[in-house]
């Protein structure tokens, strides 16, 4: 894509980077982790914006009044709908409460660089009844306000650990019971071949690379989705939430 942009017109300022903006991940934050948010920013009367700032208030948030210019200066003009979170650092999981929180579904990410299908996969994941999402700290996307954004207020509920070593942390989790099922294109079977197992974690690599190679010899499965169309691939996050679906199917995973 191309950076030049039309002489006199200006480019849309950069948001601060450790903003969440947005009724809804706004909201979900206060719900799940109002002691993550340093402060709510917002624009007052509008119906939708009150009840967030009365409840920040009522949880000891602070609050900063502000108009629409300055908050479209803060988002980088982005979709806020009038509010914003100053947030704090994203809290990460132990992998241990992930592996002993009994979830017979669990996610783990390796080379999702783009924050966007980072949100996207970690709004599905919690959406179809995952109970945690792992993540490596070396060739993937942290859990960035970005990403939060992207994930609609799921990243406010979905336990994620970041782990040092994947391959490690796969092998660690089949010491405690979970089978390690890929998905990879080039994958000898399909999710209803996969035999009877009680609990697994569904391993998502990049869109170009998938798995690296160390990724891949802890899969005990390596399970493809059919395509059937003139693209030769699904986009990252799409293709997970397919996954997350189909194996949470195998499993018997519903929320409650």
């Amino acid at each position: 894509m191309s950076r030049r942009h039309s002489r006199g017109r200006p480019r849309a300022p950069e948001p601060v980077a450790d903003l969440v903006f947005g009724i809804n991940p706004v909201r979900e934050l206060l719900r799940a982790q109002p002691d993550a948010l340093q402060s709510l920013v917002a624009v007052p009367g509008t119906r939708a914006v009150e009840p967030l700032l009365e409840t920040a208030r009522q949880l000891g948030v602070a609050v900063e009044l502000t108009d629409v210019p300055t908050l479209d200066r803060l988002t980088g003009r982005g979709h806020h709908q009038g509010v914003a979170a100053r947030a704090r650092a994203f809290r990460y999981a132990a992998l241990s409460e992930l592996l002993q929180s009994g979830s017979r579904l669990l996610v783990a990410l390796d080379g999702v660089t783009d924050p966007q299908n980072l949100g996207a996969i970690i709004r599905s994941a919690e959406v179809l009844g995952a109970g945690g999402l792992i993540l490596p700290q070396d060739r993937t996307a942290a859990v960035s306000p970005a990403a939060a954004r992207a994930s609609a207020g799921a990243s406010a509920h979905l336990p994620v650990a970041r782990v040092v070593n994947l391959a490690r942390a796969l092998a660690e989790s089949k010491e405690v019971g979970y089978w390690i099922v890929g998905l990879d294109p080039e994958g000898a079977q399909q999710f209803q071949q996969l035999p009877d197992i009680e609990r697994a974690i569904i391993v998502i690599g990049s869109e170009g690379a998938g798995t690296r190679r160390l990724i891949r010899a802890q899969c005990d499965f390596r399970v493809q989705i059919p395509v059937h169309g003139r693209v030769e691939s699904l986009n990252a996050s799409v293709a997970a939430g397919i996954g997350i679906y189909e194996l949470g199917r195998l499993l018997g995973v519903s929320k409650a």
